[in-house]
């Protein structure tokens, strides 16, 4: 190659390079402004001198205050319930040491007649994510035991709410406009679509919202929540326990408010986050306190009669009870 084939590249980069350099010089000038500056996206939608993160500092003890004894609740794991086990120990080591019996309900112990035998022997049930639906006999059976003073409390994740159960206790999910079932039950308890967020003051991410007291047992000596994945909770005819701070937002509608995530009719509680009995979130802010709240809730029942009723004659089945956990 001749240098000739070297200089003609390179007179074209520098004749380029100083069109650019200059003509970003000159632009300001031909029309008449200072030079534009790159803006900070984030900083236009949130204003950084105003958020708060709070440290993650764990302290208390997870304490109940009921002095009621002998009672058992049921955990149901029978329909593919997303729940960890970690974060149910949380809720069954407190139980237990307190003198209550926790039974874990299987897919095989919820077969035939066994799933409202199992209702009948029990003062409480917790339901959280549950993703298989439920016959029509266990249904008829939730709602005998709940109308017979058993406690149900039921635990929801965002996008994890199953029509069926919910529906039959008033806890419906509601979707988004798609023909799927809307709250329609006559305890009028239900969870809201997507999750809850705050970009101005959160614990660790912005998905860890706050929750201040509103009234009722379960916010008993509480001050502040913190719920990692949370969604909104609403009741007809009970009371808000617990609602978000200002400033939090709905991830389907990105409209502000307070947003209840914890609720309570009669009987009947649901709460919209599981992640509060995980272990690491169990010592956060005050969810030790709540966490004890939620215990006392499912043994202060007063559960009479022998609800759900047995079957007679042709519907008759055997018995399969669930394991207990150890104590």
């Amino acid at each position: 190659m001749q240098a000739r084939d070297f200089l003609a590249p390179a007179v074209t980069f520098v004749v380029v390079t100083a069109f650019i350099v200059g003509g970003a010089a000159v632009f300001p000038f031909l029309v008449g402004g200072d030079s534009p500056e790159v803006s900070n996206l984030a900083k236009q939608q949130t204003d950084l001198d105003s958020v708060r993160v709070a440290d993650t500092e764990q302290s208390g003890e997870i304490t109940m205050d009921s002095n009621t004894a002998g009672k058992t609740i049921l955990i149901d794991q029978a329909h593919a319930n997303q729940l960890s086990e970690k974060k149910r120990n949380t809720l069954v080591n407190t139980l237990v040491e307190n003198g209550h019996t926790v039974r874990i309900v299987t897919p095989d112990e919820a077969r035939g007649s066994a799933w409202n035998e199992s209702l009948r022997s029990a003062d409480a049930l917790l339901v959280a994510n549950p993703t298989q639906p439920y016959t029509a006999d266990q249904l008829a059976g939730v709602r005998d035991f709940n109308d017979a003073g058993g406690r149900v409390l039921v635990l929801s994740d965002p996008a994890s709410s199953s029509g069926s159960i919910l529906s039959i206790l008033g806890l419906s999910a509601q979707q988004p406009s798609s023909g799927s079932p809307g709250i329609t039950s006559t305890l009028g308890v239900s969870a809201s679509s997507g999750y809850l967020f705050n970009m101005h003051e959160y614990q660790a991410n912005f998905k860890s919202v706050y929750a201040t007291p509103e009234g009722g047992s379960l916010s008993d000596g509480v001050d502040r929540v913190v719920l990692r994945d949370a969604v909104a909770v609403s009741t007809g005819n009970g009371q808000e326990a617990l609602t978000t701070i200002d400033q939090t937002k709905a991830s389907t509608t990105r409209r502000t408010d307070t947003y209840a995530v914890a609720v309570q009719s009669d009987d009947v509680a649901m709460v919209g986050d599981t992640d509060f009995l995980a272990p690491s979130n169990a010592y956060v802010a005050d969810n030790e306190a709540f966490i004890g709240n939620v215990a006392d809730f499912l043994v202060s029942g007063q559960k009479v009669g022998n609800a759900p009723a047995p079957p007679t004659g042709s519907q008759s089945g055997t018995q399969a009870t669930p394991p207990t956990l150890p104590r």
